[in-house]
This record gives C-alpha cells, sequence and structure tokens, in this order.
C-alpha cells in the first residue's frame, strides 16, 4: 500500500522528487513502448481509412459488375398522353412515328331495366356465359337467388370470366339494370349471353328499347297523359335522352286541331304532331308515343330516355408505324391489350389515347444511354484514385522535417498497390484483342498510377458500336457454341478464358398428370352432372380452391379440353401459374386428359385431391391416372460432377469449374453422345476486382483485418508489458518510500540522541564550573 511520509523532516531532503526521479528514470522502456502502442494505433487507423475506400471502390465495382448497368436505354416519347414507352435493355438508336388507331376495350352490356334489384321477380333455370372462345359457363338460378341482386351474385361467384354489377340510370321506373363487364380486353373477347328462366322474368342484353316518357313539367290545367306506344322500337344504337315540349300558345284539347310538339337530344331536333288522341305518332329512331284524351299546355316538357344494351364494344388496339408521305405506307399493328411488347425489340409501349388530326402521330426517340455508363465509369475511376492518392500520402517523405506517412514502407501497402495496378493494366483472358483492355474505351493510367478518361467519345463510340463488348470488360461472361446452353454467371476460383465442355444426360422436363384412356367425346359424348363435377388441382405445391365444372354434354375432346383450361385459368389460386390442359389421341378413338405444368425439374408436379366431394375425376378418366414429376437437368461440366435444378445446371463445390451456373434449355432430340457444347469464361475487370478486393476488405481473414488484427495482437503485448512494469515500478515506488521513511526515522533518532548528548554535555560541563568556583 501507499506509504505518506512528509518529505525531509529530518533529512531536509525532498525524497518525493528523488524517487519520481529514480522510477521515472526506471520507467524509460515503458515509455517507449507507449510511443509504440501510439504509433501502431495510428497504423490500425490508417489500414482502417484504406478499408473504407477500397469499399467504396469494391461498390463501385459491383455497380458496374452488372449487366444491367450496361443495358440502360433512352427513350423519348414526343407526348405521353398518348403513349408511353420503357425498355428494360440496351436497343438500337432509331426514330419512329406512330399513331394509335384505337384502344383495346372490354366489352360491355347492360340489360332491360327493373324497378326493384331485391324483388325475385324472375324465374329460376339456368343461365350461360361464355367470353370470347373460352367454354361457357352454366350457372343455376333457384329459388332465393332470383332476384336482380341474386343473379349479380350467382355470375360473380361462377367465375365466368365477367364482373355483374348493377347500375341505376336515375330514370323514374325500371331504373336498375344488370351490367356485365369482360375481364380481358380486345376484339375475341365478346360475352355472349342466354338465359332459360321460367315462371318469371328474363334478361335481356340484345334488344334496344325506349323507357317511359318522364313528365318534367307540365302545367296544373294539362290533363292528357302521354305514353309509350305500343310499337315503339327504338332503331338507333346510341344511348339519348329525347326532350319534348308542347308548342304554340296556351291550352290546347288533343283531338281539336293540331298541337305542335318540338323535340331535340341534343344535336338533332324535330317536331310531331297530335291530331287525335290514343294514336301512336310517329317520332325519331322509331319512337312512338300516345296521348290520351284531355288538354295540353304550351310549355309542357317531357322526357324519354333510349336504351342500348352494348355499352361498350371489345376492341383490340391498333397502333401504325411508319409515315404515309411520299408513297410510303405505314404498317398496322394489332393488339388484344394495350401493350405492345417487342414491335421495336426490347420495347413495351402502352397506349392511352387515339391520335388525331390535332395531337398528330407520336414520335419514338430510341438510343443507347451511354451517358449513364460514363457516369459509373467515372464513379469507379474517382474512387480507384482515392484508393491511389491515400496509398501516396502514406509514402511521402518531407526531408526538411522528417516526417513521413505512417504507412511509409509498409510492405502489405506495397502489395495492395501493386494488386490494384495490375488489375486495371491487364489485358483480359478470352476477349479479342481489340477490345480487351481499359484502353480500348478511352480508360488509360498516367504517370502517377492514377486512371483517367481520356476520351468521352471514344466510349460512346465503342457502347454504340457494340455494347456487349464493353460490358465483358468489366463483367463476367460465357461464350458458348450452342444455343441450348446458356452462361448464367461464373465462379471466383474460374480463370478468364477457361473452358469448359457441358455433356447433358437427361434435359430438364416440366410435370405433369396423365389420365388413363377413355373414349373421345366426338365419338362418345361425355355427361357431366351436376352432381360430380367438381376438380381440385395441386400444382407445383400450390393448392387450388374447389373448381366446378360446368354440368352439361360435351360432344369433342377440343370442347371437353376448353371447359378445363377455362375453369383452371378462372382459379384465383393456380389460374396464373399457366397450367395447360390437352387431350393426347392414342388412336381407336380414345385419347387421354394431360394437365402440364408450366415449370421444369423435380419440383414441377400436378396432383389430384381425390377426396373432393362431388368428384367428376371418375367420369374424366383421371381416378386412374398417374403423376409425373419434371425431371432436374442432369449433365456434367468438363467431366466433374455438377447438380441440376431445373433447367439450371450448377458445378459441384469440390470441381474445377465450381460455381459455374448454366441455364440448359436442351430437349431430347438434342442430346449427342459425348459432350452437347463447351463454354469459354471471361472475368471482366469489375468481376476480378471484386472478388479481389473482397480478399483484401472482408472482416473475416482479409489482408487488412489479419494485418490489423496483427497490430492489435502488438498493441495487446505492450499494453501488457506496459502492466506489468507499472505494477513493478508500483511495488518499487513502496520500497523507496519505506526505504527513505527509514532514512528519516534514523536520522530523527540520531538527532534525538545528539540533542540529548548535548544537553548531558552542558550539564556536566555546567556542573564542573560550578566546581571549581567554589574551589
Amino acid at each position: 500500500m501507499p506509504i505518506s511520509t512528509i518529505d525531509g523532516l529530518a533529512s531536509s531532503l525532498n525524497t518525493t522528487e528523488i524517487i519520481d526521479a529514480l522510477i521515472s528514470a526506471e520507467r524509460q522502456p515503458a515509455v517507449l513502448m507507449e510511443n509504440r502502442v501510439s504509433a501502431k494505433t495510428l497504423e490500425v487507423t490508417n489500414f482502417q481509412a484504406l478499408a473504407a475506400k477500397l469499399i467504396a471502390l469494391q461498390t463501385s465495382m459491383n455497380t458496374l459488375n452488372n449487366k444491367g448497368s450496361f443495358s440502360d436505354a433512352t427513350v423519348t416519347v414526343s407526348n405521353r398522353d398518348i403513349l408511353t414507352a420503357s425498355a428494360d435493355s440496351a436497343i438500337g438508336a432509331g426514330t419512329y412515328s406512330m399513331n394509335v388507331l384505337s384502344l383495346a376495350q372490354n366489352h360491355q352490356v347492360a340489360s332491360q331495366g327493373f324497378d326493384d334489384p331485391t324483388s325475385t321477380t324472375f324465374g329460376t333455370g339456368t343461365i350461360t356465359i361464355a367470353v370470347g372462345d373460352a367454354s361457357p359457363t352454366i350457372i343455376n338460378i333457384e329459388n332465393g337467388q332470383n332476384s336482380l341482386i341474386g343473379i349479380k351474385d350467382a355470375i360473380n361467384d361462377a367465375k365466368a370470366g365477367v364482373t355483374a354489377s348493377i347500375v341505376n340510370d336515375g330514370t323514374d321506373s325500371n331504373s336498375y339494370r344488370l351490367l356485365l363487364t369482360g375481364r380481358k380486353t380486345g376484339a375475341e373477347n365478346t360475352i355472349s349471353f342466354t338465359s332459360d328462366l321460367t315462371d318469371g322474368d328474363e334478361l335481356d342484353f340484345e334488344n334496344s328499347s325506349f323507357d317511359n316518357p318522364e313528365i318534367q313539367r307540365f302545367a296544373t290545367s294539362t290533363t292528357s297523359a302521354v305514353t309509350l306506344g305500343a310499337t315503339a322500337a327504338f332503331t338507333g344504337a346510341t344511348n339519348k335522352k329525347y326532350t319534348f315540349t308542347v308548342a304554340g300558345n296556351g291550352s290546347q284539347t288533343v283531338g281539336n286541331g293540331n298541337i305542335t310538339i318540338d323535340w331535340t337530344d341534343g344535336t338533332n331536333s324535330g317536331s310531331i304532331v297530335v291530331s287525335q288522341s290514343d294514336t301512336e305518332v310517329i317520332g325519331p329512331d322509331g319512337l312512338k308515343l300516345s296521348f290520351a284524351d284531355g288538354d295540353l299546355t304550351a310549355g309542357d316538357t317531357f322526357t324519354v330516355s333510349t336504351f342500348a344494351p352494348l355499352l361498350q364494344q371489345a376492341t383490340d388496339a391498333q397502333i401504325s408505324m411508319g409515315s404515309s408521305t411520299n408513297g410510303a405506307s405505314p404498317i398496322i399493328i394489332t393488339s388484344g391489350t394495350n401493350t405492345f411488347d417487342d414491335v421495336i425489340p426490347g420495347m413495351s409501349i402502352e397506349v392511352k389515347d387515339v391520335t388525331t388530326a390535332e395531337t398528330g402521330p407520336v414520335t419514338i426517340s430510341t438510343g443507347f444511354n451511354s451517358s449513364g455508363v460514363t457516369s459509373k465509369l467515372e464513379t469507379f475511376i474517382k474512387a480507384y484514385n482515392d484508393v491511389i492518392d491515400f496509398i501516396d500520402s502514406q509514402n511521402k517523405y518531407n526531408e526538411d522535417t522528417g516526417e513521413s506517412g505512417v504507412l511509409m514502407g509498409d510492405l502489405t501497402l506495397q502489395t495492395i498497390q501493386s494488386r490494384l495496378a495490375g488489375l486495371v493494366s491487364t489485358p483480359i483472358a478470352g476477349l479479342e484483342k481489340n477490345m480487351n483492355a481499359l484502353s480500348a474505351i478511352g480508360i488509360r493510367m498516367d504517370g502517377d498510377g492514377k486512371l483517367k478518361l481520356e476520351s468521352s467519345s471514344k466510349l460512346s463510340a465503342a457502347l454504340e458500336a457494340d455494347y456487349e463488348s464493353v460490358m465483358s470488360l468489366f463483367v463476367d461472361s460465357g461464350y458458348s457454341d450452342s444455343s441450348g446452353i446458356n452462361f448464367i454467371n461464373g465462379a471466383d476460383n474460374i480463370t478468364g478464358g477457361d473452358t469448359f465442355e457441358v455433356d447433358i444426360t437427361q434435359v430438364a422436363t416440366k410435370g405433369y398428370f396423365q389420365g388413363s384412356n377413355m373414349y373421345n367425346p366426338s365419338v362418345q359424348n361425355l355427361v357431366i352432372s351436376d352432381s360430380y363435377n367438381n376438380i381440385q388441382l395441386r400444382v407445383d405445391g400450390r393448392v387450388s380452391d374447389v373448381i366446378e365444372l360446368t354440368a352439361r354434354t360435351y360432344s369433342s375432346s377440343a370442347d371437353l379440353v376448353n371447359e378445363l383450361q377455362t375453369r383452371i385459368d378462372n382459379d384465383d389460386k393456380i389460374g396464373n401459374m399457366g397450367v395447360k390442359v390437352e387431350w393426347v389421341d392414342v388412336g381407336s378413338d380414345q385419347g387421354y386428359i394431360k394437365i402440364n405444368s408450366s415449370t421444369y425439374g423435380s419440383a414441377s408436379k400436378v396432383e389430384l385431391f381425390t377426396s373432393v366431394s362431388q368428384s367428376a375425376f371418375a367420369d374424366l378418366n383421371l381416378s386412374e391416372g398417374y403423376v409425373r414429376a419434371g425431371r432436374d437437368v442432369e449433365g456434367t461440366i468438363n467431366g466433374q460432377a455438377a447438380t441440376g435444378t431445373g433447367r439450371m445446371l450448377v458445378a459441384d463445390d469440390d470441381t474445377d469449374a465450381a460455381g459455374l451456373r448454366l441455364e440448359i434449355t436442351l430437349a431430347d432430340a438434342d442430346l449427342l453422345t459425348g459432350s452437347e457444347g463447351t463454354i469459354t469464361i471471361t472475368k471482366g475487370v469489375a468481376s476480378v476486382m471484386r472478388d479481389r478486393l473482397d480478399s483484401i476488405t472482408k472482416s473475416d481473414g482479409g489482408v487488412i483485418s489479419r494485418k490489423v488484427s496483427a497490430l492489435e495482437a502488438q498493441i495487446a503485448d505492450f499494453e501488457d508489458q506496459i502492466s506489468r512494469l507499472d505494477e513493478r515500478l508500483d511495488l518499487r515506488r513502496e520500497t523507496l518510500q519505506l526505504q527513505f521513511t527509514a532514512m528519516e526515522t534514523l536520522i530523527s533518532e540520531m538527532q534525538t540522541m545528539g540533542s540529548y548528548l548535548e544537553s548531558q554535555l552542558e550539564g556536566i560541563s555546567s556542573n564542573w564550573s560550578s566546581i571549581l568556583g567554589k574551589k
């Protein structure tokens, strides 16, 4: 424990300063080690700063090691209110003139009007709906469903390819109409509706009609009434409202002379003449009116609305591309939707409105977005040069001050600089000589070891001429001599220029369910009853809803397949999975139903839920069928093992091509004895640099991580030695303090003894003097 002393009480010495000086002298080795700790800590800080700059460089490399970075397209549209266009890959330069001739629309029809949507005034029975060439859906309407709302709900529940809704047209009578809207656009997707309801109202989606006259303003003195004539039949095709106004002056008696009534539909106008009561008067577009005995008054006004069930025609979208000037003839392109894909390769066009004489044609200009690629390259160059600037700052020495960079002469730093320089200056193996180095696109290294984009025009020209070759300077690429063997991505351990033979022993296949043989319905009609008309499937692991087939007689295999395909496509769970139904003819008037998955590989599978109630599986001869799961591709790469998943073949980890990923689209007929093709790999600058930078910057085992760990170990060792030395010096201080305290005590005792002896001598001397004086 520390010992408290009072300096020099006996010796007059400053013992604390003496002890501090002794300890300080003995602590010089610790001071030297503390200086080493400070120096090593600065080295750690600088290596961490270097790592941050290298990570920024790596980030820029990750951007360039993406094919999408070299696939930017510029698409300019002169009038985006008419159409829009986009491209998700590189696209050639060009200018295109387009007119939108029509938009794709879904079919929309409405029924005649009814007074109350909830009244069960309809008959019971069936209604049948078909959209385009899809199999018709037969919907049962039973008691309790036979209101307008009930029929609407039944149609929507049946998933018949239409949406049913009820609209109120605002008229005084019969204002509720059933509206059917096709779910798909396109001229082929017209709605067909037939009804077989008995003992009640029917639905009519075909016949046009007039609504009953509605009084807008009649004088209190008016006693005549207007009604729709019994033989009125609307001959027009456009819904409109006629407004009738009694002309003349004052009160006029029906049957007593002619009464003129003017009409207008907002565009056209005319007059009718009423000369006698209860007699049909002919009006516009097949309208006939009848006026009862009584008086009409000048200014009396009533309206008659028309109804045409076709609200919107099913139409295709059409565009014309080209100009008709100077005898040229534009081409007409049709689409069932408002989207046109690959009219211009790589571009998607969505039309929004029809062009007119006022708007004129729309101009689409396309080109390669070289400025976007240039910007990414400039980011890479800046990040690279930041690293070089930092390394250079560490290697500087000031002769006047004797100061140098913290990491000057560090072998790790020199190794990193050398590796980076080699990566950006070495030609890319496997590429053509005219495009195998960064200098081919105007990127060069100057005398200070930094990169510089000498000519942006040279880069732009290279991108415009062959962007794929420019992309290969940075991105891993694979060149296959077989169209059925496609490179997806490479692996870290593959060297640029390496060639691999690919031998496929089994191609990938799709899963399917195959029923057992049955007679073709065209030979022996197949009856699906409403007691056994359900199926349920599991496709690639996803379970469908219970799918209800239309209970009816099927007279051909095409009719049966169409029904199955329509119902599966309308299912909410598997309808968008691309399931395909086909009839396979085996001869002798027989065949079987085959239900195919759209995916490849062992996970591709179509299964039946045989426990579904009211199953149609037996009638369809599916109960005795079997599941055939898809197969994964199988093969070797350079004679070594590879694992297939679907169409993807990946070299195993312990092989020369470990991680090489290929898509195999070959068919059985393409298989050969021996290899089906070879693929040559090139490693781009971004790919190689990314991998090398990862080996330098990764937190676990990277070059800088190992260096920092070594420095931190040295720092910890120095700090441990300093701690142990300070502990020894603390003991040394206590020992010195004890020794000086003992010395002070001894001196104090000696001083006390001296004082005592001095007083005794003085006493003796005094006594002797007294004795001598008496004598």
